[in-house]
């Protein structure tokens, strides 16, 4: 077997990626780079543009290696949030926008691969990579990739998790609340009825609702995230709005019910988005387990219930990401890298 110093390998493939502005919306640039990287190791690279749009998703196989019959599939994505920060590094960190999300899973993910291209092509040729554009804002990458057809037995989709399997995703439900009352002069209390009054009452009951907990999968959690009404400090609103999210771990449906049981006949409910949780794997590889309350690109994959297993893992932490002190570890890199690898031969030897 090759001796592959991949360790300063993927720190170098990462400070190269991070040096591109990828901001949602501005993918092409760095889509080329990472065609042209991968294409250099060995890999096919297909270019699957949106339609009318000079945005593209990268799909890539080895050496020829027909894609229907991928066993193993890598998937991250190739945008980041705004603003761009340029890579700095020290001896044990690399720093800036996407270090973490998700441009050190990609690094990982293709050392990965080359570094297996480079010592076993039997197992390389089972292997896709599927680096997809918009998931920051709208998973239209992941959407449109579904015309590929792809269907792996195994699925890996990379994220920040502090180098733990998730064993969920959790769902997401966004629901707005509206409160009506009757306008009036606030100095008289009988001469009109609050909106926001009668809001406060009703989030007070969302706060103190034992939503569902879960060892495994965690807890329901929410938040509401924006409030609005009123006219003037002098009058009774007539009109007050409550956007709430909340993080699901049974289904929609229920969750739903159950804020339906709360608010009764107090308030209109007016669903904004939503979509169930993801259960996912664990491996049966020595690893770390945690829930995932974030979203990624899972849900929109259409064929994600038709896998043998659909794992997310990375390194680094959602906690800092988006932020201007994101980071990941050079360590966590490191390791990134080797457990997919150990992660993909275990897969495929089974």
């Amino acid at each position: 077997m090759a001796v592959i110093k991949w360790e300063d390998e993927v720190e170098k493939r990462l400070i190269n990626y991070m040096n591109y502005d990828s901001t949602t919306g501005h993918e092409e640039s760095f889509g080329e780079f990472v065609s042209e990287d991968l294409e250099q190791n060995g890999w096919n690279v297909m270019k699957q543009y949106l339609p009318n749009s000079t945005r593209f998703n990268v799909f890539a196989t080895f050496n020829n290696s027909d894609p229907k019959n991928i066993k193993f599939l890598l998937n991250t994505h190739l945008d980041t949030v705004p603003p761009f920060i340029a890579p700095t590094q020290d001896e044990t960190k690399i720093f800036g926008r996407g270090s973490n999300d998700a441009k050190g899973q990609l690094a990982a993910m293709v050392t990965a691969a080359t570094i297996i291209a480079k010592t076993d092509e039997n197992v390389a040729r089972n292997i896709g990579l599927l680096f997809v554009v918009g998931e920051e804002v709208d998973h239209v990458g992941m959407i449109e990739a579904n015309k590929l057809e792809i269907l792996p037995e195994f699925l890996l989709v990379g994220e920040p998790t502090e180098l733990k399997f998730g064993t969920i995703q959790k769902g997401a439900y966004k629901v707005r609340l509206t409160t009506t009352g009757v306008a009036g002069h606030s100095g008289y209390p009988n001469s009109g009825r609050s909106a926001i009054h009668e809001m406060i009452d009703v989030l007070a009951d969302v706060k103190a609702f034992a939503w569902p907990k879960d060892s495994t999968y965690g807890d329901t959690t929410f938040n509401i995230g924006k409030i609005s009404g009123g006219q003037a400090l002098n009058a009774w609103a007539s009109k007050c709005e409550a956007d709430i999210f909340i993080r699901v771990t049974t289904s929609v449906k229920e969750v739903e019910e159950m804020m339906k049981n709360i608010v009764k006949d107090r308030a209109t409910l007016e669903p904004l988005s939503f979509n169930d949780p993801v259960i996912l794997d664990t491996p049966s590889i020595d690893c770390e387990i945690d829930q995932v309350a974030f979203n990624t690109d899972i849900p929109y994959f259409d064929n994600k219930d038709k896998v043998k297993a659909k794992y997310l893992f990375g390194g680094g932490s959602i906690k800092i990401a988006h932020s201007k002190d994101e980071f990941i570890a050079k360590s966590e890199l490191h390791q990134c890298t080797a457990t997919i690898i150990k992660l993909i031969h275990h897969s495929l030897r089974n």
